[in-house]
């Protein structure tokens, strides 16, 4: 069997591939890279640090717009009138 020759990678992603290597139940770094690569998703999506930072804005603004309409909301909540709706449009 052929033998896999890895270099310069850093000791942190080293740790993270052999507990990997671990997680999946394999004996052997070749079993491991053939695991990878058939299970791969067909589509990779990539977040950078900007994305994140602004979809925890996104996330933060909607609650407080959630907190804004129910306050003014006659009765109840948004999601209790929301519920309430979903629960109409089933009958």
């Amino acid at each position: 069997m052929p033998t896999l020759l890895i270099k310069n990678i850093s000791e942190e992603l080293l740790k993270e591939l052999k507990k990997l290597k671990i997680d999946l139940g394999c004996r052997t770094w070749a079993e491991l890279l053939e695991k990878l690569v058939r299970t791969r998703p067909r589509e990779v999506v990539v977040l950078d640090e900007g994305d994140c930072e602004r979809m925890e804005k996104g996330v933060d603004e909607f609650l407080k717009l959630r907190e804004v309409v129910s306050s003014r909301w006659s009765e109840g909540t948004v999601l209790e009138e929301f519920k309430r709706s979903r629960k109409h449009e089933a009958d």
